[in-house]
């Protein structure tokens, strides 16, 4: 869920940025409010696949780089000549997860707050008639507003003219159901709360809104000047809250700057087409999110050359009929696909806990890695094709041919997994697990 909430935000701030490039001062206030919410839709639709393998390089701390981009991590095993152990090395991304939960809940809980405030307004004022429009009377000092198709207004703080003005932009705003954008627009925020892109996009989304309305009331004939006077004389009045449709949203000057600006041509519009070459290749690679490991690799890194050493010495020793078994296995597998993220992930007998007490019950710090002082972490990878069996085992990290062959024979002797499935199918995973190999000081 972190991983694809990570996404979500890098998605949403590569789309803001598009959206700031090419379409930030135009007129067309309509499609500009049509684009901003499906920048919305996209970033939480369509997030890019490939991004996981950049959050893990620049987040997570090198040791554990390859971790996270091979498939599902395991919490670290530690092996010491007197016993064994096991720590996680990935705490830090639970408590992110709860700081993440936590500010979203609080941000939800004030969305709560500010509808219930409204909800209170409405019982509070009952409604009436005022020149044919049904409205809900405040008291005076409190700003216009509007919430879906109800409109809160003071008559008696303003003339004729400035109430015909303020009952025609709320009206603009009720009609179009600009109150669904602002909602969206909050909740959004809510979940990515920690993103600024989220909050400019936010402003963004009331702004154009305004620029809806102001450009509907001056539709109607009424003169601009004295219009973007009112506007002024509007500009410290105070709230009730902040999800609804304001007539006095800051900053005015933008208001004001559009409200005067040359409408652009409508050859313009041709370049909204922009977004969907843009849309189609995120979803496109939203699609690809099931990537295929393939079943022999040929790398160039430094960590795939370490993986041949300690390979060679495993079969050397490894001489058992479970060896030939488990080959057969992965044999048998090469041509399925295998999945670095999947819907369930496959599951131990038992669980988690009980592979990491069937892994402490079966594995030994190798007496030539002791005589030698030699510790460090060894990374395996290894993959639980689709009837559970452990297959196609593999050395991301080496530190010493013993300890390398200790972590494969341990993996291999698993006993068969409940596979994990994706899109209800059964599927091949792949699992990654540190095991660290640590001397007592």
């Amino acid at each position: 869920m972190l991983i694809y909430l990570l996404k979500v935000n890098i998605v949403l701030a590569l789309l803001y940025a598009f959206y700031r490039l090419f379409f930030y001062r135009d007129t067309f206030f309509n499609c500009r409010r049509i684009l901003l919410m499906s920048i919305i839709a996209l970033s939480l639709l369509a997030p890019l696949p490939s991004i996981h393998t950049w959050v893990a390089e620049i987040w997570l701390p090198e040791e554990i780089t390859d971790i996270v981009i091979t498939g599902v991590t395991l919490p670290e095993f530690i092996v010491t000549p007197s016993g064994t152990q096991v720590e996680s090395r990935l705490w830090i991304w639970p408590a992110i997860s709860w700081i993440c939960m936590a500010g979203t809940c609080l941000l939800c809980g004030n969305i709560v707050v500010q509808l219930l405030t409204i909800w209170r307004l409405i019982y509070r004022y009952p409604k009436s008639r005022l020149n044919g429009i049904g409205i809900h009377t405040l008291p005076e000092g409190e700003a216009p507003f509007s919430f879906f198709r109800r409109i809160f207004v003071c008559p008696y703080a303003y003339n004729r003219e400035e109430l015909d003005e303020i009952l025609t932009h709320e009206q603009t705003h009720a009609r179009q159901w600009h109150s669904i954008d602002v909602l969206a627009s909050e909740l959004m925020c809510a979940l990515c709360w920690f993103n600024p892109f989220a909050w400019l996009l936010k402003q963004e989304i009331k702004q154009n809104l305004e620029y809806l309305a102001d450009r509907h009331v001056l539709s109607k004939g009424y003169n601009k000047k004295n219009y973007q006077y009112h506007l002024l004389g509007l500009a410290y009045h105070k709230a009730a809250a902040t999800i609804y449709n304001n007539f006095n949203v800051l900053p005015l000057k933008k208001r004001i700057s559009m409200m005067n600006k040359k409408r652009t041509p409508n050859i313009g519009r041709l370049k909204y087409l922009l977004f969907f070459p843009m849309a189609a290749l995120l979803t496109v690679a939203c699609g690809n999110q099931k990537q295929e490991q393939p079943a022999e690799k040929t790398g160039d890194t430094p960590a795939t050359e370490a993986v041949t050493q300690p390979k060679t010495a495993v079969e050397a020793t490894a001489a058992q009929p479970e060896t030939s078994a488990t080959e057969t296995a992965a044999t048998s597998d090469e041509q399925e696909k295998v999945y670095h993220i999947v819907d369930e992930k496959p599951v131990f007998p038992g669980g988690e806990m009980a592979m990491m007490e069937f892994i402490g019950a079966n594995i030994h710090y190798p007496d030539k890695a002791i005589k030698d002082g030699k510790q460090g972490t060894v990374v395996c990878q290894f993959v639980v094709n689709s009837k559970g069996k452990i297959s196609d085992v593999k050395i991301m990290r080496s530190v010493s041919p013993e300890m390398d062959a200790e972590a494969v024979r341990v993996i291999k002797s698993m006993p068969t997994w409940t596979p994990g499935k994706q899109d209800g199918k059964v599927v091949s995973a792949a699992y990654t697990l540190p095991i660290r190999f640590r001397l007592n000081q």
